[in-house]
């Protein structure tokens, strides 16, 4: 098994250099959030289940990397808000906002348990523009400050295929929709309200798998 969490100077070269396999940059200065982080994903996996994987190296590249993937599919700025939906253990937005951090964040879920563990992230690692609701997305989407609010919505393991009219309904007129996937959407899968618009394929570093990145958009008419 590949532990990396008691050096963290091997941490930051296994982080970024399996970024660099994908192209992607992780600034020096995101390292140390990341760090923290799996530190304390471990610590909590004992007492609440945040994820099955318990491999220092399987995190990084399944979790980490992964959900840092997003960034080539969406263009953030500093007026950027983006919608994480059944975020779990606070993949992929954490990652994402450690890299990009003048990014606005909610993560949304319906477990108290883990909702409870990510405000205690954002609280440890002093995150800001960094939100958690803890609802279903059924009842997230009828709070009136919400609809209309993102610039993106991700989704990385939650089934969506029947909440298209709901997701549309968050996002911004211009907003986007980001599905993470092991294989492109078929002929048959649809989205109401919502237009596939882009995929992009990718392998993951060190032979972890194959992903795709379905890129949705609100359908005019």
């Amino acid at each position: 098994m590949f532990h990396v969490e008691h050096d963290e100077v091997q941490f930051a070269t296994s982080l970024q250099s399996f970024a660099a396999d994908l192209s992607l940059f992780i600034p020096d200065s995101s390292v140390a959030y990341f760090y923290r982080y799996l530190s304390e994903l471990k610590k909590w996996n004992r007492a609440i289940n945040l994820t099955a994987i318990d491999d220092d190296r399987e995190i990084l590249v399944k979790h980490f990397i992964d959900s840092v993937a997003c960034l080539k599919v969406i263009d953030i700025n500093d007026k950027s808000e983006l919608l994480d939906v059944g975020s779990g253990a606070g993949f992929p937005a954490f990652p994402i906002k450690f890299v990009r951090p003048q990014l606005s964040v909610e993560l949304l879920g319906p477990s108290e348990k883990k909702g409870a563990f990510l405000r205690y992230v954002v609280g440890s690692l002093g995150l800001q523009e960094v939100t958690v609701a803890t609802a279903k997305l059924e009842d997230y989407v009828n709070r009136i400050h919400v609809q209309g609010r993102f610039d993106y919505i991700v989704v990385r393991a939650f089934k969506v295929d029947h909440l298209g009219v709901e997701l549309s309904a968050l996002l911004k007129p211009a907003g986007k929709l980001v599905l993470y996937r092991a294989e492109r959407v078929g002929p048959r899968f649809g989205l109401a309200g919502l237009a596939l618009v882009e995929e992009v394929e990718y392998e993951l570093p060190a032979k972890y798998g194959h992903r795709v990145l379905s890129v949705f958009a609100k359908s005019i008419g």
